[in-house]
Parts: C-alpha cells; structure tokens; sequence
C-alpha cells in the first residue's frame, strides 16, 4: 500500500523553525529649536513646502482694464450714464498698474536687445 496521507488531512511540508527577530532602536530626531512666534513658523512653514507661486497681477490688472474699458461701450445707455465715470476711472487705474508693474520688470530684466 502505498505512503499517502489519509483523506481529510493535509500533509505539511518542513518549514524552517522561525529565528526571533531583535528590533533595532530608533535614531532620536534632531530637532530645531521652535520659533518663537507664530509668523517665523510660518514663514518657515512656507519655506519648507516649496510654493513659488506668485500672483500675476500684471496680467490681471491688464484684463481689468481691458474689462472696465469694454463695459463702458456695451452697458445701456441707462446703465452707463450712472457708471460711466466709475468704469472710466477703474480701466485707467488698472492700466496704470499694469504699465507700472512692466515697467519695473523691464528694468529688472535689462532693456530688450536690438
């Protein structure tokens, strides 16, 4: 009769026994000392994450103005007489924002070349 094992029972294969496992202790973190306000902390905090994100305020105060100066023609009549000076007044604000705003980056960059 042949070596095999009775029905309803599972034959286990040699498993190597199981060595025990010693945990390494964890290094201690070196900590900065703590900012003493709230704005260094977030300045810091700003810092660490990485955001370089700047306001394009030349491109928009250059829409608003494109936008302001637009609005003056297609409002009605009724609309535009109350608000025409209003409209006229912010379109030339943000123009002159916008001009002031390229004016100093081209005297950051350095004049264009010829």
């Amino acid at each position: 009769m042949p070596n095999r094992p009775a029905f309803g029972r599972r034959a286990v294969p040699d498993v190597p026994p199981v060595k025990a496992v010693r945990a390494m202790p964890v290094a201690q973190i070196v900590l900065s000392p703590e900012p003493s306000s709230v704005d260094e902390e977030l300045r810091a905090w700003k810092e660490a994450r990485g955001s370089k994100f700047k306001m394009p305020w030349s491109q928009l105060s250059l829409m608003a103005s494109l936008c302001f100066g637009i609005a003056s023609f297609v409002l009605p009549d009724s609309v535009n007489d109350s608000v025409d000076y209003l409209l006229w007044g912010l379109s030339a604000a943000a123009a002159y924002v916008w001009w002031t705003n390229r004016k100093k980056k081209t005297e950051i960059k350095g004049p264009a070349a010829p």
